[in-house]
């Protein structure tokens, strides 16, 4: 799920269209507020999650895919201490089945904010799509801990448990590594 920040009223309006499904009105609401406040990073943001959203299945040669990338490189580099773009342009990318950039970017985003848990979730959720179970279950028990609020988002995670050998067949956990752990830091795991 992308975040996007809110300030205006008039983006408001429009990023609510965009997670309510609306990506065409969204699209052509988002470009026309562009030309007024073209330095608007939430709105450039917004606007690429949009174009991605709006093809059925996202490739990175499409027009818009380009462009979505190209504003959320532009973002960055106007707010280069903002984690949003960052996360975004992962979002965009694991949309693309570009995994591994995803995660660049996820990564990027937690240097810049270390308690930022959905970039810790989709890092997570990533590595169990590459079957790296032990880093897995790790980062989606940091994302936990971060935000319990997350944890309908992690049905996957006895699975991951059981193939990384942290669950038996009885569904028992046996030795796992975080047993005597304290203090837990994602960077461990990636």
């Amino acid at each position: 799920m992308p975040i996007f920040g809110q300030k205006d009223k008039e983006y408001q309006t429009i990023a609510k269209m965009l997670a309510e499904g609306y990506n065409q009105d969204a699209i052509t609401r988002l470009r026309k507020f562009r030309e007024e406040n073209h330095k608007h990073t939430n709105a450039m943001v917004t606007l690429a999650v949009a174009l991605i959203q709006a093809q059925k299945q996202p490739k990175i040669d499409a027009p818009e895919t380009i462009e979505a990338l190209a504003l959320l490189d532009k973002a960055t580099e106007m707010k280069p201490k903002d984690p949003v773009p960052r996360f975004n342009k992962g979002v965009c990318l694991r949309s693309l089945g570009m995994l591994e950039e995803a995660l660049e970017c996820f990564q990027s985003a937690l240097a810049l904010q270390e308690r930022f848990s959905p970039a810790i979730l989709h890092m997570a959720e990533i590595n169990y799509e590459l079957e790296r179970w032990e880093n897995a279950v790790m980062l989606a028990r940091l994302a936990l801990i971060r935000d319990p609020a997350l944890e309908a988002s992690l049905n996957w995670v006895p699975t991951a448990m059981r193939k990384a050998g942290y669950l038996d067949e009885d569904g028992n956990v046996g030795d796992v590594p975080w047993k005597d752990e304290k203090i837990v830091d994602w960077r461990n795991w990636v």
